[in-house]
């Protein structure tokens, strides 16, 4: 088995659904008292996290996080992995702007990609996208979706900024039964879409697959799949997004 490196604490209750996730798959997939071989690079979110717009600068502050996360991308890799995961979908809005340049030694399953590649699977071209407010608004998710011929449906501002006051307690490491019950009637409202994407990583802490209105499109759960399926051999390297 290669060895999977995830780039983690961004925030740290989603990093644990990653660790459960791809301990569960080599269970499941090999049995035993089988694990996944792993490298958890768990960094400081606090000095990315206070560069997001909406926490007190301007939004072409964002773009100062680029040089951090590809510092810590670097530092993971240094610890030599063989492919890897962004545990944060928001970021993938930064590592989008320098991932042209990044060197890495393997694969990094983007999350926008799996999630695509697992909507054509499914035959779904309508989605609806739950994710953090800087994510639904800025566009770069839905536009790389679209880009694989998927057509991302963002909630309007009302249901947008719900998602936001459940997913920023979430990232916290605070629950509720409240935020299921909230999430699951929102993604009822939106019965015509072929299925959800949650492209946020604490959004699966609070939809649950079995009894959400929509199929569920899990981006943590797709980018765990995807990674443990290369790192025991069963699927080829990722294929990006077409180039605009």
């Amino acid at each position: 088995m290669r060895r999977i490196g995830l780039l983690g604490g961004t925030s740290w209750p989603s990093t644990v659904i990653y660790y459960r996730l791809l301990n569960e798959l080599a269970q499941q997939r090999l049995g035993g008292y089988h694990s996944a071989r792993l490298l958890v690079h768990s960094i400081d979110y606090h000095p990315i996290r206070s560069l997001y717009p909406g926490e007190g600068v301007p939004g072409e502050a964002f773009d100062g996080i680029a040089p951090l996360l590809e510092a810590e991308l670097l530092a993971l890799a240094a610890a030599g992995p063989d492919c890897f995961i962004l545990g944060n979908n928001t970021l993938h809005r930064s590592l989008d702007t320098f991932a042209h340049r990044l060197r890495l030694p393997g694969p990094l399953f983007h999350a926008v990609d799996v999630v695509a590649e697992a909507a054509r699977a499914g035959g779904c071209r309508r989605v609806l996208l739950l994710a953090t407010r800087f994510t639904m608004e800025d566009g770069f998710f839905a536009r790389r979706l679209a880009r694989h011929g998927i057509e991302a449906i963002v909630p309007g501002a009302g249901d947008r900024a719900e998602v936001q006051a459940i997913q920023t307690p979430l990232a916290r490491g605070e629950d509720s039964p409240a935020f299921r019950e909230r999430l699951h009637a929102l993604i009822g409202r939106h019965r015509g879409l072929d299925a959800v994407v949650l492209g946020c990583t604490e959004l699966p802490l609070a939809v649950d697959p079995g009894t959400s209105p929509l199929p569920v499109l899990d981006s943590v759960r797709l980018q765990c799949e995807r990674a443990f399926a290369w790192a025991v051999g069963d699927r080829a390297d990722p294929v990006a997004a077409p180039a605009d």
